[in-house]
């Protein structure tokens, strides 16, 4: 008989990657939008530093890898043709998470996803136990899993689970870049949690992270 497999670890261990390399990726990434502003030929060096940034954000917040790919690339058009009315005295990565959310949102509004992941979700997660959990970030081992889960989280929990914790952007940056209160933000983020974590917990006990 196999013994029950506690998913803490691996959850905790896939948290740890991606947010510790933030700051100087995006401080990479602004100097090169920065530049490319002012004319000069950075336009290669900036898509090389946001593509990765841009492209995770869509995929979770799209809950989709092969849909992030049309829309990040739309969304990386859409900052290049807009980087003239970023206001350079605000920082860069708020104004370009701005612009990725906004492009997320309207692709789910065009295919009618909102409406039928709220339902799914109101469906799948009733009555789901509150746990503790570590934050989960998307890695190649456990894409097609964390994708699963995602989708079924409504939207606007996915929004602040993907923001603060797999992007690393402070819950306060988080209500002004949503339009929402930061209690708001805290429950949305615990409700995200406690749903991926009941709906993880089973398949990483039975070694599914295909």
């Amino acid at each position: 008989m196999n013994r029950p497999h506690d998913p803490e670890p691996e959850l905790a261990k896939l948290s740890a990657e991606p947010c510790d390399q933030q700051p100087v990726a995006h401080e990479r990434e602004a100097d090169c939008a920065l530049a490319l502003r002012r004319g000069e030929d950075t336009l290669g060096e900036w898509y090389r530093a946001a593509w990765p940034v841009v492209h995770r954000l869509c995929a979770g917040l799209l809950a989709s890898t092969v849909e992030a790919d049309d829309v990040a690339q739309d969304a990386m058009l859409h900052i290049a043709d807009q980087l003239d009315h970023w206001d350079t005295s605000r920082p860069y990565a708020p104004w370009r998470q701005r612009i990725v959310v906004n492009r997320c949102r309207d692709h789910l509004r065009a295919g009618r996803r909102r409406r039928v992941h709220e339902e799914a979700a109101g469906a799948i997660w009733h009555g789901a136990s509150l746990p503790d959990p570590a934050s989960l970030a998307a890695s190649a081992e456990v894409g097609a899993l964390v994708d699963r889960c995602l989708v079924r989280l409504p939207p606007r929990e996915r929004e602040v689970f993907v923001l603060v914790d797999l992007e690393g952007t402070p819950p306060v940056e988080v209500a002004l870049l949503l339009g929402i209160t930061s209690s708001t933000v805290r429950a949305a983020l615990a409700l995200a949690r406690r749903r991926l974590r009941a709906a993880l917990a089973p398949h990483l006990a039975e070694g599914d992270c295909a």
